[in-house]
């Protein structure tokens, strides 16, 4: 009898894992095009091809920062509009699939370079991916930002948007890489890699350019424990 429950428990067990496609699952479905559908813990992209979901597993922040599935992307909720000081490694969207980012934007520098455009950004050119129709949002954005003329300090000359490289201190890849990504001037922002002393939450960039990049499918650093105030990415899935 016992030797029958733990193969019974284990049989469920694999079951629910392979039905596996919740809520979150289905907002990838709706935000990009290049997924079909959810299915039996998988999702499946138009060429054919599928990506484990959900691989079960709760793990510890450090772990889930750097082994990330895809259904651990959503661990922490994003919160739009008004912010304050976020609890200790709270980070919505800084768990990323290196796979799944790859396969969506490009799996190598030259891949990515492939679906580049130029935008105009206050002044300077700025090269940001097609992919997702990426730069017809950040052209919104910087459309209804331009109605707000004191913004401007904040927004140029900008810190950078496409270039293929790791994460300070990581082995993970930017959403820079994959031009899906800007940061907006350096002078206005914090980053939580230089602050000095013990950990202080800091931020000058005001509301309204936050729930601006919001309204267009982008989240910001600075709502991150391991704040980043000068990043916004776009991650619709998110909002």
């Amino acid at each position: 009898m016992h030797r029958f429950l733990i193969a019974l428990s284990l049989i469920l067990s694999a079951t629910l894992l392979q039905a596996k496609c919740d809520s979150h699952a289905q907002k990838l479905v709706r935000t990009y095009s290049q997924i079909t559908a959810c299915k039996n813990n998988k999702i499946l992209w138009h060429d054919g091809s599928s990506m484990l979901y959900d691989d079960g597993k709760k793990e510890t922040f450090e772990k889930i920062l750097t082994q990330a599935d895809i259904e651990d992307m959503f661990t922490h909720s994003y919160r739009n509009g008004r912010y304050s000081k976020p609890p200790k490694n709270y980070d919505p969207g800084r768990y990323r699939n290196d796979i799944f980012f790859r396969k969506m934007y490009g799996n190598s520098a030259s891949a990515v370079k492939k679906h580049l455009t130029t935008i105009h950004w206050f002044g300077q050119r700025i090269q940001v991916t097609t992919v997702n129709n990426v730069h017809k949002q950040l052209q919104k954005v910087a459309k209804a930002l331009a109605k707000y003329p004191k913004l401007k300090k904040y927004l140029t000359p900008m810190g950078g948007t496409f270039k293929w490289r790791k994460i300070a201190g990581t082995n993970r890849l930017s959403v820079h890489s994959f031009g899906a990504a800007i940061d907006i001037r350096v002078k206005y922002s914090a980053y939580w890699r230089w602050s000095k002393g013990g950990y202080k939450y800091r931020n000058q960039i005001p509301l309204q350019i936050v729930k601006i990049f919001e309204k267009y499918g982008f989240i910001w650093g600075g709502k991150w424990y391991h704040y980043d105030t000068m990043h916004f990415e776009y991650r619709p899935e998110l909002l």
